[in-house]
């Protein structure tokens, strides 16, 4: 199964679109997984025959509320994905042992890594062409029975991160 994975659109639904596009034309994504900070920027995607799957961000009345789940898990071919927006605030050690994948947004930083079986992944922002000194990326993660592949996009569509991982009862590890 193929995700792609966003954050921290803030409003600008012009990279959203092209990078839509481009991971359902080219990668045939059955799911989108919005992490916050102007999640609703999704809405006129919902068409588009993938499903979408969001957390909201700092910015939003809901998240600072409470109104609004801060997170949510989605469980793909027996992974446990664990949707946040900001890390340091939304995931506590019960979710980190309760998650095979952590996807978080907020910091604008396109990063992953791996520790103790456990995959973290930030796939950056689509705010604009620099924002927080990061220019934008979004990620994509593609999940089979016994491998798990992430990748990190800049908006020439080239990958600028990508690792490779086995599925084990452990945990995830790299390949």
């Amino acid at each position: 199964m193929k995700i792609g994975v966003v954050s921290d659109t803030h409003r600008n639904i012009e990279n959203l679109e092209s990078v839509i596009n481009w991971l359902a034309r080219r990668h045939h994504i059955t799911a989108l997984y919005h992490l916050g900070d102007d999640h609703e920027d999704t809405a006129s995607f919902a068409d588009r025959y993938v499903d979408i799957v969001h957390v909201p961000g700092t910015y939003h009345a809901g998240y600072r509320d409470g109104s609004l789940e801060k997170k949510k898990i989605e469980t793909v071919l027996g992974l446990r994905i664990l949707l946040v927006h900001a890390m340091e605030q939304d995931v506590g050690s019960d979710d980190r042992m309760h998650a095979d994948i952590i996807l978080n947004g907020h910091t604008h930083k396109a990063e992953m890594h791996l520790a103790d079986g456990l995959f973290f992944m930030n796939p950056g922002h689509l705010k604009g062409p620099l924002d927080k000194n990061m220019p934008p990326s979004f990620g994509l993660l593609d999940i089979h029975d016994k491998e798990v592949t992430a990748e990190i996009y800049n908006l020439d569509f080239k990958p600028i991160q990508s690792m490779r991982m086995g599925r084990t009862e452990g945990g995830l590890h790299k390949l």
